[in-house]
């Protein structure tokens, strides 16, 4: 009797453990599937620009640069990618990769810092380049300075119109200027930012405080008779050599403000 009493014990115990191994194992069943489930995969995160607009700067020593500048034409916001946009980064070892220009007057830079990770710093340049009677000003600066010519071209779905103004006895200067239906002010305030990355400004293209938001410069050219570089008058050039459509995207997944 005692060693049947035994035996039936041994039984239940062993099926006992085996309930139980059974519970951990069919517990553990739920867990893993969450493992596996937890980390999706992260969204990534781009900003899409559908325009690039390349200017062309020739110095009066005849050198000559380009720079390419992305457009969103839907929001307006301007990019500027250090792969495109030829910018200087004096003492920076890989730090800025893009900034953005929003249309009032905010921009964002976007930088892979090594100690930091991946951060956005916010500047803007104040809101006086964006107060309701600076329009006026504008015009009423640009009509004192610039004559027009009467002449006007049409290029890249653009139309402009040539002015011309007197920098001195024989010197002269010539601007092209196109209404256009997005906010250029992100463009022409982009080197007065107190950024170490600059836009090439032998020849500025802040024309701010001579032209309205809404209008683009196409060409701005100067002739100094006065100066002699060659035997020839010393001539400096910005022109808008391509306005059109681009597909390009900036992958902003994993970057935060600082």
């Amino acid at each position: 009797m005692k060693n049947w009493f035994i035996a039936f014990i041994g039984v239940v115990g062993f099926m006992g453990v085996g309930e139980e191994g059974s519970q951990r194992v069919q517990a553990q069943s739920p867990l893993a599937m969450v493992a596996v489930t937890k980390n999706p995969p992260a969204v990534v995160e781009k900003l899409v620009f559908d325009r690039v607009l390349v200017y062309e700067q020739t110095d009066y020593n005849g050198s000559v640069v380009r720079y390419q500048v992305l457009l969103n034409s839907k929001t307006g916001q301007f990019g500027f990618d250090r792969k495109l946009a030829n910018l200087s980064f004096p003492g920076v070892v890989g730090g800025y990769t893009f900034v953005t220009g929003q249309p009032d007057g905010s921009y964002r830079v976007y930088v892979a810092d090594k100690y930091e990770g991946k951060i956005i710093m916010r500047y803007n340049v104040g809101s006086a380049y964006y107060a309701p009677n600076r329009v006026a000003a504008c015009r009423n600066r640009f009509q004192k300075r610039y004559h027009p010519t009467g002449r006007e071209g049409s290029q890249y779905g653009l139309t402009a119109s040539e002015y011309k103004a007197s920098l001195g006895r024989s010197d002269t200067e010539w601007l092209w200027v196109a209404e256009v239906p997005f906010n250029s002010y992100p463009l022409y305030l982009f080197n007065e930012l107190a950024l170490e990355a600059k836009l090439p400004d032998a020849h500025s293209i802040n024309f701010s405080s001579s032209l309205a938001p809404n209008e683009l410069l196409v060409q701005s050219k100067k002739e100094y008779y006065s100066e002699k570089v060659n035997g020839k008058p010393a001539t400096s050039t910005l022109k808008l050599i391509f306005f059109g459509p681009a597909n390009h995207s900036f992958d902003v997944t994993g970057y935060k403000f600082k």
